[in-house]
């Protein structure tokens, strides 16, 4: 799912800041509280944001389903670095024998 522009601008706000409370996040979009407070639930439902109880703001350390696809990724490619080595060497003791065998 893409995020809306406004989420985005939210977004690398908390990148840059880390965290940031709901009434300055107003201020600085230049919206009301009550609209802020709707798109930061909307980044929590999505899995972006933390919000606590003094309405702050900040990115959430990982999403879990990123983390287990990258995990997913780095065991298949690591899957097929192993069987390419393993082709590797299977080429390299054919060369080393057609090298060695007599010329006619």
């Amino acid at each position: 799912m893409e995020l809306t522009p406004r989420l985005q601008d939210i977004i690398s706000i908390l990148k840059e800041r880390g965290t940031v409370n709901l009434k300055d996040l107003a201020l600085e979009l230049k919206i009301s509280p009550k609209t802020a407070k709707g798109y930061a639930r909307e980044l929590y439902r999505l899995g972006f944001v933390e919000i606590d109880e003094n309405d702050n703001l900040k990115l959430k350390n990982e999403n879990p389903d990123s983390v287990e696809h990258l995990k997913k990724t780095v065991e298949i490619h690591d899957n097929e670095i192993t069987l390419l080595k393993k082709e590797i060497e299977q080429l390299k003791e054919e060369i080393t024998r057609l090298k060695k065998a007599p010329k006619k």
